[in-house]
């Protein structure tokens, strides 16, 4: 049993420790992934209907993703989860800790206490009526959260419109543009690759204070040698996006691993405003070259191809 595995951690909590039967409460978990560590993702409970520990679970879950700064000065991203949960039996309700496999580990969370009070008792010698019917009254952000499924699609149909009108107009006139190229003799991609990022480590405009600069430099180089090497379009595509197509590249684990460490680095510095240490400098630019020198092109079949 881990709580911790080499710097990632999972907590767990409620809103309240006490309700009235039939009340709801929101139950969160907290997958915490130091992005220093490896790449693994958490693999979430496939709760139905019930959670260990009596409570019923009540609509969809909800996820969402923040960055934050650990204790040891580290950056992590944090994965949450969240339940609208029940219980329809009055007592003390104990819910086990839950382990959450992340890559060969299964990391376990604390665990938590729940009271759930009975209706109010009739006097003594008479029987109790039914208990009041309650009003619930639901406040703007619960409003928003029974919406926001709702909300999400209609937006997702909207830009998915607007993308295929888009591909399907731009469809002809860039085939008329990218006919022409294939003619052009092109210098090869990890050449440019280790030029430019050769260049980045020897300028090392971070030293002046053009830190986003730098880090976006990087990351850039990077991406036009994923769209030269492997025709993967890369400089219009998130990081997210990216990782989403890595597996149609014929790379191995570990360049794909030191791929996604550069882009989250890098991405870290230019939304979060991540403020990394000179080592952080260095090294984003040395994963890359490294990155760009593991996959190189075959170059006795270049070689060959040229000649024929």
């Amino acid at each position: 049993m881990h709580t911790q595995t080499h710097g990632q951690s999972v907590t767990m909590a409620l809103d309240t420790t006490t309700i009235a039967i039939g009340d709801q409460t929101r139950l969160t978990i907290v997958g915490i992934r130091d992005i220093r560590q490896n790449q693994a993702d958490f693999s979430w409970p496939d709760w139905k209907d019930s959670i260990p520990g009596g409570l019923e679970l009540l609509g969809p879950f909800e996820t969402d993703t923040l960055v934050v700064d650990l204790e040891n000065g580290s950056v992590a991203f944090a994965i949450r989860r969240m339940y609208m949960v029940t219980c329809w039996d009055s007592g003390f309700i104990a819910i086990p800790p839950v382990g959450i496999p992340y890559g060969a580990d299964t990391i376990f969370s604390n665990s938590l206490e729940l009271t759930v009070l009975l209706a109010p008792r009739g006097e003594a010698g008479e029987i109790a009526g039914a208990a009041d019917i309650r009003t619930t009254e639901w406040s703007l952000s619960e409003r928003f959260i029974q919406w926001l499924p709702w909300i999400l699609a209609v937006i997702s149909a909207i830009g998915l419109s607007v993308w295929v009108i888009r591909k399907w107009r731009a469809r002809e006139p860039s085939q008329e543009k990218e006919a022409p190229l294939e003619s052009i003799p092109t210098e090869p991609a990890h050449l440019i690759a280790l030029r430019d990022l050769e260049r980045i480590e020897s300028d090392a405009i971070w030293a002046n204070g053009d830190v986003k600069k730098h880090h976006s430099n990087t990351s850039e180089a990077l991406r036009r040698y994923l769209e030269g090497r492997f025709e993967f379009r890369a400089l219009e595509r998130s990081t997210e996006e990216i990782k989403r197509g890595i597996p149609n590249l014929p790379l191995l684990s570990e360049d794909a691993e030191t791929l996604l460490n550069v882009l989250e680095l890098t991405d870290l510095v230019k939304f979060a405003k991540w403020n990394p240490t000179a080592d952080d400098h260095i090294r984003v630019v040395k994963r890359a070259i490294r990155f760009v020198e593991q996959t190189l092109p075959n170059l006795e079949a270049t070689e060959s191809n040229s000649t024929s």
